[in-house]
């Protein structure tokens, strides 16, 4: 038996098990819900050569891969067949626990390599793990990955992300990434445009990869190059995808008409129907030698990332083949059980793997090991605190600057890598990068090293900051992808990425993504809110507090002093290092505050910071007061304690007890209220239980509008709960109803003060 016949073998038990599980989950095992279990059999066929060629072959122990979503069953067949998951792993398909409906990475780390699932976003966070390995080998660790294999399917090329990914330069220089993308010409509703035959190619070649178009097998090849043979593939490369789609779905006496061309009646006298109808379906992604032969070809000259174009069928070997609806289809159980005996699978051996003494089961003991990431190296030491002094008027935002440049000059500072997409000066990196230099796979010249600049602009292997384009997607599935380099290269990072806060909202897909896939990073999003005053509306936030609430994986912050900034970093480091814990999404401002408005620091201020607040004012009597009538909390977040203190002093003028609450993360608090004893709760005091409060910040009121009924008192949210606009920040505050006399007016009215 030759090599191409044990992994024809392979690959049929591979086509089996991936469309039985689907079946399996579907119709066999108990669905108390009654609904579609889905599984996307069409789509796991299309790759199942490619599978078979990179599982049974081509791959080795060095190469991390990233599986296309929709090819999860075929690629959970291949798993069981090299002995990584049991046959009761296949039956829970879906189920909870389970195999999950998409390469998964958090659920299934066993397996999984690198997370896909979200469109176009495992490919590319993937790829940015090949420059988190590159960086980790400039920076003396092991070069781990050694190569990273992506598999993508050719709609998910519409996703925009994936062409701003490419465009970065520094993606050009990898030489460990290699791109298979599979062309079956179908999306989920419809055929992929004509245009895509095209553009994909000539797309890569531009951005510097090399391109190896897989389109033809050896049988349509042989055809090819007979005399005549050239007609037929011009017939066939003309075609619009459509037709090529319907062509091979037709009966095999029938395309010989479909081709209606006088010119190949010569060439094709002697073919015999079912011979054309092959021919005409002998697309180069199901051929196993082409494949094998364009990944060996694609492991030549590794000067540059490579892309292979491998042309397949979706559904291929399944009735459903090439069928424009077969997305979502699933097989009757009478094609299954067709299925099951065109491919040679015994009744009662459905879950079977090869028996031990086969040529196949010989085959796979033989392959390498698959990718195992090499063990993580020491962690990083975060201090606890700094020996940073921070001016009596200063903004978080300048906090962060110093905050980042003490770090600089520690040992810590050596594990960080800092990432901005076009805006690392104005976001407060000047200072590090002047000491740590920017990162770039091969040196650059500084063409103004001569000149007196503030920042230097210095690219190297050795560097430690890495500057991106105006492209949030990108720098998020970057930090995923240095966020992952404990797991993938056994080296810890510690990523900091910096962008303006409204642009959180632009690459949020891109950031929910990169913390499913287990990603662990900081977010530093500066300046936020309307506090940008002049800006207007285009470059002012105002939902992300409530998208810092609601994100998963990743705990969101408001500072409001620079020690706060200082202790809330460290400690995100520190839960980074050690793989504990959430991301960190820091939301800072530009607006100065007066610092000697904190109270003095201690151990039990900074756990109240860390838990989501503290008492900043406490308007309290001696113990035994009456609350009734003419006592409110005042709740505020980052900037505006500023304001809520002011407003906090306008009410004792007018007889009202008003405290201030200083809160830090709302995210801390809200989540906190899950806990035997949230911290919320111990915020305020027992005599407090009756006093209403008013909560406001530089951004939407909902965000902390849970606060009275978790307290369960009436409460005025305040915020700004539209667009933002050019102005004077006091006139954007008065006008959005944030500012000092806003607050009073909503106390008074709490109160009962109808004139207020």
């Amino acid at each position: 038996m030759t090599d191409l016949e044990v992994l024809d073998r392979i690959q049929r038990r591979v086509l089996w098990l991936g469309t039985f599980m689907v079946h399996h989950a579907n119709v066999i095992r108990p669905n108390e819900d009654g609904i579609k279990v889905g599984g996307h059999q069409a789509s796991s066929a299309s790759v199942v050569t490619l599978l078979t060629a990179l599982y049974f072959k081509a791959l080795r122990s060095g190469d991390a891969i990233a599986v296309k979503a929709h090819a999860a069953p075929a690629f959970y067949a291949v798993q069981y067949l090299r002995g990584r998951l049991d046959a009761s792993a296949l039956r829970d398909l879906r189920v909870f626990g389970g195999l999950q409906a998409y390469p998964s990475r958090r659920k299934n780390p066993s397996i999984v390599d690198i997370s896909t699932g979200s469109m176009g976003l495992g490919a590319v966070q993937a790829s940015f793990g090949a420059l988190a390995a590159q960086y980790v080998a400039d920076h003396g660790g092991d070069r781990s990955p050694e190569r990273v294999i992506v598999m993508v399917g050719d709609a998910e090329l519409d996703e925009g992300n994936v062409w701003e990914a490419l465009a970065e330069e520094a993606f050009g220089r990898l030489r460990n990434v290699v791109w298979i993308v599979d062309i079956n010409r179908q999306s989920l509703d419809r055929i992929v445009p004509d245009a895509r035959r095209h553009q994909l190619p000539a797309l890569f070649s531009s951005f510097g990869w090399r391109v190896i178009d897989l389109r033809w097998g050896r049988r349509a090849t042989a055809m090819f190059g007979q005399r005549g043979g050239e007609a037929l593939r011009r017939r066939l490369e003309s075609m619009p995808y459509g037709e090529y789609q319907r062509l091979i779905r037709l009966p095999a006496p029938s395309v010989r008409k479909a081709l209606v061309d006088p010119e190949l009646d010569r060439l094709l006298g002697d073919v015999s129907d079912e011979e054309l109808a092959a021919i005409v379906s002998d697309v180069g992604g199901h051929d196993l030698g082409s494949v094998l032969g364009a990944l060996d070809e694609a492991d030549h000259d590794r000067d540059r990332p490579v892309v292979i174009l491998a042309h397949t069928i979706k559904g291929w070997g399944l009735p459903i083949a090439a069928d424009p609806l077969n997305h979502t289809a699933l097989l009757t159980a009478a094609q299954v059980e067709e299925l099951r005996t065109t491919l040679g699978v015994k009744a009662g051996d459905e879950w079977a793997a090869f028996p031990s003494g086969s040529a196949e089961a010989a085959w796979i003991r033989a392959l390498p090991p698959l990718f195992s990431p090499p063990a993580p190296t020491a962690r990083p030491e975060i201090p606890e605190q700094l020996d940073e002094s921070y001016p009596d008027e200063t903004s978080t935002q300048e906090a962060f600057g110093r905050v980042l440049g003490t770090l600089a000059r520690r040992p810590a500072g050596d594990a960080i890598v800092t990432v901005s997409a076009d805006v690392a000066v104005t976001t407060h990196l000047a200072g590090w990068i002047n000491r740590k230099g920017l990162y770039f796979p091969e040196a650059r010249p500084n063409f103004f090293a001569d000149v007196a600049q503030a920042v230097q602009w210095r690219e190297s292997p050795e560097g430690q900051h890495i500057e991106l384009g105006i492209a949030e997607h990108n720098l998020f599935l970057l930090l995923g992808a240095l966020g992952l380099a404990h797991e993938l290269s056994g080296r810890t990072l510690l990523p900091i990425g910096t962008l303006y806060d409204p642009f959180v909202n632009r690459g949020l897909d891109a950031l929910y993504h990169a913390l499913y896939a287990g990603g662990r990073f900081v977010v530093v999003a500066t300046p936020s809110g309307v506090t940008l005053s002049p800006e207007g509306g285009a470059h002012q936030s105002v939902i992300t507090p409530s998208v810092g609430v609601a994100l998963p994986g990743i705990a969101y912050y408001e500072p409001v002093f620079a020690r706060e900034v200082e202790w809330i970093l460290l400690t995100g480091l520190r839960q980074i290092a050690r793989r504990e814990g959430d991301s960190l999404y820091l939301r800072l401002s530009t607006r100065p505050l007066d610092q000697r408005l904190a109270p003095a620091p201690d151990p039990d201020h900074r756990a109240d910071v860390l838990r989501g607040g503290y008492r900043l004012v406490d308007a309290r009597p001696e113990p035994g007061w009456d609350a009734e009538d003419n006592a409110v909390n005042i709740f505020a977040a980052g900037v505006m304690v500023a304001d809520a203190v002011a407003a906090a002093r306008q009410l004792h003028e007018h007889g009202v007890l008003a405290s201030v609450f200083a809160v830090t993360s709302a995210d801390r608090l809200y989540r906190g209220l899950r806990e035997p004893d949230p911290h919320l709760l111990r915020l305020v005091g027992a005599d407090e239980e009756n006093v209403p409060l008013v909560s406001v910040l530089d951004g939407h009121s909902h965000a902390l509008a849970f606060l009275g009924s978790a307290l369960g008192v009436p409460q005025t949210a305040l915020g700004v709960d539209d667009f933002g606009q050019s102005g004077a920040r006091r006139d954007l505050y008065r006008h959005y109803g944030i500012d000092a006399p806003a607050i009073v007016r909503a106390a008074r009215r709490l109160l009962g003060d109808a004139t207020a």
